[in-house]
């Protein structure tokens, strides 16, 4: 008796909730997505930057998901450390 290959799982992760800070940027959430699209067992990722989700489909019995969360949460923190980022409130303009 073989045992099959177990069924891609398909999974949603908030960006906003792994990005550090109140504010995400764009630009990084676009970089870990592209990351996670290299990852060996990663079949698919779909990125909503705008919405702050990366919907990842991958192959269970290559990566799990708790070391693709943890890919994921270790990108976030080098793109946000490898990036300075700014808030300015502007006052004055209405």
């Amino acid at each position: 008796m073989t045992m099959a290959d177990p069924a891609p799982e398909t999974h949603r992760f908030d960006l906003a909730a792994v990005l550090p800070g109140p504010q995400h940027c764009v630009a990084c959430a676009e970089r870990i997505c592209a990351g996670v699209r290299g990852l060996e067992g990663v079949l698919t990722a779909r990125c909503d930057s705008e919405a702050g989700e990366l919907e990842v489909t991958f192959d269970p019995s290559v990566v799990s998901f708790e070391e693709l969360n943890l890919v994921i949460e270790r990108r976030a923190l080098e793109e946000a450390d490898a990036f300075g980022h700014a808030v300015y409130r502007l006052e004055g303009l209405d």
